[in-house]
């Protein structure tokens, strides 16, 4: 019986040649991965297991991404600490504020590759999947991570998504990935990897790729995965990254189960408060007023995000009384928004920048949300107090749609406003 690509790669990095579903192994991580809200916490929890340092110091990531810019001196302070805990640990891959979004720029800069194993603090490390390595989160298990490169888990099942087809004109992936978690379900995803296939594939870059593999975690799933391919080749050949061994579920390989969905067939979708999988047609929303709209989030901040929010954007400007923040997710992002002029449309239609990371995404820092407010965003999820105030409704959608709406005032459709 042949192996999925999880399987594969858990193989390896557990050392064995032949691995399959419900197995317990202790895989070592690739790299470890922990962002600047749980440095101290992590430090605390290392000195109470006796260890002072991480297992392996060239193999962990600590990032700035959550807090970048400190509201607080309380903030502040704590950033400082965080700074003096990793010299000591002696981490090779650290970066401060403003180099971007963890589950972004580490693919950018090839701290991450394909067929890797890597564990993380943070649940959408399954963004990694994009560029075919294998992000699995073990948050309360993490201290273990950090003092042995490992902890046990149980090799998951995994669920074949097969993709045909090409989007219509307004209707972006994320639509697309939001209505494959809606037709999935949680009690199918629960605890196994999302692995896509089809030729659908062969159009989708790593950009795409991020939001087919970001979703699914957020209905239970393991972790999720794009086979690397040529397309990710050519993507790492563009930043003069190392090559990589093709990786591919064999012929053989058991699936738990196989789902199919034509692209061509796609329409525009926004998730209801408060899940992410109360994913309806855009109509059933269209129309409802809002008060703030944001672009950002590991969700949605690459450069295709803010090209089709731009599309949108250009030559218009946001409804009076609509607020809008724009995060792009990595420096690199930012600095190809700037030299092919997305900047210039966001500032000229009203909306404010922010520096790369989670922005407000993260429970609102650098722009929350008050009381009775309705934001359109291409964040994460919509739960309760996911933007700020506990009171305030979120509601998910492409970058497009949130264009759309910030211009409009009210949750619109993104392909009335295209020619």
């Amino acid at each position: 019986m042949g192996m999925t690509l999880t399987e594969k790669i858990m193989a390896r990095a557990s050392g064995r040649d032949k691995l399959a579903a419900g197995e317990i192994v202790y895989p070592e991580a690739d790299l470890a991965t922990i962002h600047d809200l749980y440095v101290v916490e992590a430090d605390r929890q290392l000195t109470e297991l006796g260890v002072e340092r991480p297992w392996d110091p060239e193999r962990v990531f600590v990032c700035f991404d959550h807090d970048t810019i400190p509201q607080t001196v309380a903030v502040a302070n704590r950033a400082k600490q965080i700074r003096e805990i990793v010299k000591r640990w002696g981490v090779k891959h650290f970066f401060g504020p403003g180099r971007g979004q963890g589950h972004v720029f580490p693919m950018e800069i090839g701290i991450v590759k394909p067929g890797e194993c890597v564990l993380a603090y943070d649940i959408h490390v399954t963004n990694y999947g994009a560029v075919g390595c294998l992000g699995l989160a073990l948050v309360f298990e993490f201290p273990a991570v950090l003092a042995t490169g490992s902890h046990w888990l149980k090799t998951p099942e995994t669920i074949r998504v097969n993709l045909r087809g090409k989007l219509p004109p307004g209707v972006g992936i994320r639509d697309a990935a939001a209505r494959i978690i809606h037709e999935t379900g949680p009690d199918a995803a629960d605890y196994r990897v999302f692995e896509y296939a089809g030729d659908a594939l062969a159009h989708l870059g790593v950009d795409a790729r991020v939001k087919l593999c970001n979703l699914p975690i957020e209905i239970g799933a393991k972790s999720a995965i794009v086979p690397a391919d040529d397309a990710v080749a050519g993507w790492m050949r563009e930043r003069n990254l190392d090559g990589f061994e093709a990786m591919q579920s064999d012929p053989d390989a058991v699936f738990t189960e196989t789902y199919e969905f034509d692209l061509s067939e796609m329409e525009p979708t926004v998730a209801l408060p408060p899940r992410p999988e109360n994913v309806v047609p855009l109509g059933e929303a269209i129309g409802v007023p809002v008060h703030a709209a944001y672009l950002g989030s590991c969700a949605a901040d690459q450069y295709e995000d803010m090209a089709e929010a731009a599309e949108i954007l250009r030559g218009k400007k946001l409804a009076p009384g609509v607020r809008m923040i724009v995060t792009p997710g990595s420096r690199e992002v930012l600095a190809r928004c700037v030299e092919d002029g997305l900047m210039d449309v966001f500032c000229e239609a009203g909306a404010m920048v922010g520096p790369p990371g989670c922005g407000p995404c993260a429970i609102g820092r650098g722009g929350p949300l008050a009381d009775g407010e309705t934001c359109i965003a291409t964040v994460t999820r919509n739960d309760v107090g996911r933007m700020g105030s506990r009171e305030a409704r979120i509601y998910l959608a492409s970058a497009a749609t949130v264009a759309a709406s910030a211009v409009r005032g009210a949750i619109a459709d993104p392909r009335d406003f295209l020619a």
